[in-house]
């Protein structure tokens, strides 16, 4: 018995433990992991091992239970607060799974806070030697030799020491005087219009920089393009000169935000190296360096680049890393760029190149440009889709992302063969220019339903400079723990079928549009933002457009609501939707090849003159009910009135009354008779036969009947008079 006892229990206690394993949440198991590093990192500092560790000390005071419950409570609530919303009442979905170096990341930030708290000149050495490794691996991975490396939580915040440390090298006694001494000359930094005017205009904030110190560039005339004009900077940089200004940097993009456009670096390279300024490059295209195996791909690519290598990995917490050539400086400035020793900001990526390996890393960057390439490939096909990023493998695709590991190229020349993002939007065929704002709908729709049917390609909605909508794909911004392979297969026969929904639609709409105009009782109703063929309201014959009162409306709102209802029974397609004037009507969504126009329509105009059918109806049974009860109401008074002085005013006196009618009781059957209303007929009749006979079908007519008039013809009401219900009305108390 013992055996067994003690085999259940210990069965019973496995199971708890599994459902506890299972409850662990995200938050709890980071907790977990940090408090093990840190534990262990204590033991070390203290001198104690796992082996010497002291069983009697384990036992936790009632202070610290109380301590541990409170840390418990804490974890919850911060768990809530990152999985709930209760402002808006809705619940984010869960929390990311993190695989082993997003996780490594995310402990090496408690490492660091806690690594703070250790002895001063201990953690200088530290972080100078974190951040020097981090910085040979960086420089190796990305070609640049003789390059140095500075981080920054804030991705934007290389920018803004490069520029700081530029001042005080280009301005005269700016470290003395300050502003002052831009006074007569004022800096000027260099941007195209393409790149988002909230970066340069950060910059100018951090430092302190007038806006005007802005000198926005346009792009070339070449439709879609996004690159640089490089003949505008010229003149521009001339003309700057002449005004007694300083030219101090140029922000160049190698690959813009959303279509990756690279601007002409070689070209730029050579304006910035005659008119003496820095170039900074930024972009998802910088990773493209990182393929040739051949060294020095880099270093005479431009004078600093911003390497965000938490978001091309997908990792989180991993700080934005700037490159930057110290020759172009001067040697008091370099010391801008640089970290203060005590903090440990570069451990995140310094664990992530011990966890990956550069080979891993350069393998993700590589596979995908690999991606770009395939998924450009599998689309140029349709004559329905314009691509607007730019081509892989250069004019042509001549070159795979495989062949430039060990082809000679220059580094400038890498970007026009290595494509970071695939921008595509749905089109007319032979479309030149810009779409029709109906097919930002389209391409918005198109969007959600790659979204939703293939979650594996990550597919973003965009809206480019001109206001159209776009669909993005961008494998070097991948969600945290998905390094998968995509499925371009699975996702093209998905694509597939939306396009056909697609082309379908358009070539309907002309047809539904012309068959509602062509109707008497549809009117064609705009929906906003609806891609879909688009809303009809039913509007009645003899409801004119220019006599629609308030009542009208309202009346025709529900109208259009019911109407709604009753197609819903029939085919769930069919939804509710509400124009710009705010009334409802029927909304048609979208459609395939064989739908039938033409029929849907018929649905609608039947099922609506049924719905107006039914309306007049109870609006008439409404008026025969109303005026019934007004009949029987005068007639019970004037039997009431004729009894009255039939027996007497002394009946009706108090105390009297009641000795008259000991006297001499009432008359059976000279009481006052209810009257009924028969719907069918329109007719208030007497109840006396329905009280005689016990039935409300009386052999014969009653005696008394008046009509309240009806709808439908007197030869329909005779006939069904004998057979319908008579529904009675509440008689009036007796008197």
């Amino acid at each position: 018995m013992l055996d067994d006892l003690g085999n259940t229990y210990i069965s019973n206690t496995d199971s708890m433990s599994d459902k506890q394993e299972e409850k662990k949440t995200a938050v709890n198991e980071i907790e977990f992991q940090v408090s093990q590093v840190i534990g262990r990192l204590e033991e070390a500092v203290i001198g104690k091992t796992s082996n010497s560790f002291d069983t009697s000390a384990s036992i936790p005071s009632r202070a610290e239970e109380n301590f541990q419950n409170q840390t418990k409570s804490v974890l919850q609530l911060l768990e809530d607060l990152l999985l709930h919303d209760s402002e808006n009442e809705c619940e984010y979905t869960a929390l990311p799974e993190l695989c082993e170096a997003s996780r490594l990341s995310v402990i090496s930030h408690a490492v660091a806070a806690y690594a703070g708290s250790m002895e001063r000149n201990h953690v200088a050495h530290l972080s100078c030697k974190i951040s020097s490794d981090t910085a040979h691996w960086i420089t190796d991975l990305f070609r640049c030799v003789n390059c140095k490396v500075c981080y920054h939580d804030d991705q934007l915040g290389g920018i803004v020491r490069i520029v700081r440390a530029l001042l005080h090298s280009r301005i005269p006694h700016y470290a003395e005087h300050g502003f002052n001494a831009l006074k007569n000359k004022l800096p000027v930094i260099y941007t195209s219009v393409a790149a988002p005017a909230g970066i340069v205009q950060y910059v100018c904030k951090q430092i302190g920089l007038p806006l005007s110190c802005i000198n926005a560039i346009p792009c070339n005339t070449l439709f879609g393009s996004q690159k640089m004009d490089v003949a505008a900077l010229e003149r521009e940089i001339e003309i700057d000169k002449t005004s007694n200004k300083i030219p101090l940097v140029v922000l160049a993009d190698a690959g813009t935000p959303i279509s990756g456009h690279v601007d002409n670096i070689a070209r730029l390279q050579e304006i910035c190296k005659t008119n003496g300024l820095w170039l900074h490059l930024r972009g998802h295209s910088l990773a493209a360096l990182t393929i040739p195996q051949f060294s020095n791909a880099g270093s005479n690519l431009s004078d600093s680049m911003t390497l965000p290598l938490g978001i091309w990995l997908g990792i989180p917490g991993l700080p934005t890393a700037t490159v930057y050539n110290s020759e172009g400086l001067n040697t008091n400035t370099i010391g801008l760029l640089e970290n203060p020793g005590r903090k440990l900001i570069s451990l995140p990526i310094w664990t992530t190149f011990q966890c990956l390996g550069t080979e891993e890393i350069r393998r993700r960057f590589r596979e995908a440009f690999e991606w770009c390439q395939q998924l450009w490939e599998k689309l140029e096909k349709y004559p329905n889709i314009r691509l607007l990023s730019q081509p892989p493998g250069g004019e042509g695709n001549l070159i795979h992302i495989k062949d430039l590991e060990t082809k000679q190229i220059e580094p400038s020349a890498l970007f026009e063969f290595a494509s970071c993002t695939v921008v595509f939007q749905f089109i007319p065929e032979n479309l030149e220019g810009r779409v029709p704002p109906y097919y930002d709908r389209l391409n918005s729709w198109l969007g959600q339903m790659l979204q939703r049917d293939c979650p594996q390609i990550n597919i973003t909605l965009c809206e480019i400079e001109n206001g159209e909508i776009v669909l993005r794909y961008c494998p070097l911004e991948p969600q945290p723990g998905i390094h998968e392979a995509p499925d371009f297969d699975s996702f093209i026969i998905c694509l597939d079928q939306q396009i056909e929904i697609l082309c379908a639609t358009v070539r309907h709409k002309a047809e539904f549009q012309k068959l509602v105009e062509n109707s008497e009782c549809l009117r064609l109703v705009e929906i906003q933002g609806w891609a879909g063929l688009g809303g009809v309201r039913y509007q009645p014959v003899t409801f004119q457009d220019a006599q629609l009162t308030d009542h009208i409306k309202q009346q025709l709102n529900n109208l259009n609501i019911n109407l709604v209802e009753r197609l819903r029974t029939t085919d769930a397609a069919f939804s509710l939707g509400e124009g710009g004037d705010g009334l409802a009507c029927v909304r048609f969504g979208m459609v395939t090849t064989d739908t039938d126009v033409g029929e849907l329509l018929g649905l609608v105009e039947n099922a609506g003159l049924e719905e107006e059918e039914s309306g007049k109806v109870l609006d008439t049974m409404a008026e025969v009910v109303k005026r019934g009860i007004e009949a029987a109401t005068m007639e019970l008074q004037r039997e009431s009135d004729e009894q009255l002085w039939q027996e007497g005013i002394l009946r009706s006196v108090p105390v009297v009354g009641s000795i008259v009618n000991w006297w001499s009781p009432h008359n059976k059957g000279s009481g006052i008779k209810g009257r009924s209303l028969d719907l069918t007929a329109g007719i208030v009749a007497s109840t006396e036969n329905i009280y005689r006979y016990h039935m409300q079908c009386s052999p014969n007519q009653p005696l008394e009947q008046t009509s309240v008039g009806h709808s439908r013809s007197s030869s329909l009401s005779s006939q069904q008079h004998t057979t319908n219900a008579v529904a009675t009305t509440p008689a009036l108390p007796q008197l």
